[in-house]
Order: structure tokens, then C-alpha cells, then sequence
């Protein structure tokens, strides 16, 4: 039975509309096959509304701007405790000395982007990567794959 593929989608405040980038970047991928993209409630979420969301993600891409906001530091710590797979992408021109120190503690590398383009490259070649699974969790034809390693 196919796996849905769930991914956990963190932002600063600064990096709300880049969600939207996210969610064109992988429905264009040349594969059909069931995919959830979550996030945070929007107003006031609690740690519990947090984890529920975080627990059973295949991927947390996280987003930092300029400034490490909330939920953002939840979000993360709570990926962190799930041990859930994280890509920390950053676009930040201007860091400020919080986002700094934030960045310099993670003990994974971050991958930096310029522009929507350059963040949906890093998305659609990560995801690519995850649906090659060698168990094949997500059900992929033999043809979805090739598409796929051309892509």
C-alpha cells in the first residue's frame, strides 16, 4: 500500500508567502501520488497543535528570513524532540543578531536561496530525492520514476 508523502512546511513571519512557492514547487513534479503539506494554525497555536502537525512528517522544511519569529522557534525544537527530517533554507539579507545566533546553533547546514525560483529548485530536487525511496514507500510506477530521474 502507498505511503502518503507529509510534509511540515515552518516559516518566519517574513517567509509566509514562500509556502505558496513550496506547494507549486512539488505539484509540478511529474508524478501523481497523495502528498500532505501542512503548517501551523495560524493564530495563537499551541505546543500540542504544534506537535500533532510535526509528528508523522516525512520532511520539515524550514524557512528563515531576517528574524527568528514564533511559532517558527516551536516549530523547529518540536522537529528537533520529533527527530523529523529538516532542510533549514534561509533567506536573509539582513539577519538580525537573533536569526544569526539561530542560524550558527543549528547543527545542520543551511541552504541559502535568492529568489522563489532558486527555493523551488531546492524543494523539487529534495522531493525527487524522497520519492526515490528504495522500498518505494509511495507507490511510484516504474515510468513516474524515470520522470522523475530526468526531471
Amino acid at each position: 500500500m502507498a505511503e502518503t508523502l507529509r510534509i511540515f512546511v515552518a516559516t518566519t513571519l517574513d517567509m509566509e508567502a514562500e509556502r505558496a512557492v513550496i506547494g507549486r514547487a512539488i505539484a509540478e513534479l511529474p508524478v501523481q501520488l497523495a502528498i500532505e503539506i501542512r503548517r501551523t494554525p495560524p493564530l495563537l497555536p499551541t505546543h500540542e497543535e504544534i506537535f500533532e502537525r510535526i509528528a508523522n512528517c516525512d520532511r520539515v522544511y524550514f524557512l528563515l528570513g531576517n528574524d527568528i519569529t514564533a511559532p517558527a522557534g516551536q516549530e523547529w525544537a518540536v522537529s528537533w524532540q520529533l527527530e523529523r527530517s529538516i532542510l533549514p533554507l534561509r533567506r536573509s539579507p539582513r539577519s538580525t543578531p537573533a536569526a544569526q545566533e539561530f542560524q550558527r546553533l543549528s547543527p545542520l547546514p543551511w541552504f541559502d536561496f535568492r529568489s522563489a525560483t532558486e527555493l523551488a529548485r531546492i524543494v523539487s530536487l529534495d522531493v525527487a530525492r524522497l520519492l526515490k525511496h528504495p522500498a518505494n514507500r509511495y507507490g511510484l510506477l516504474v515510468a513516474e520514476l524515470e520522470r522523475l530521474e530526468a526531471y
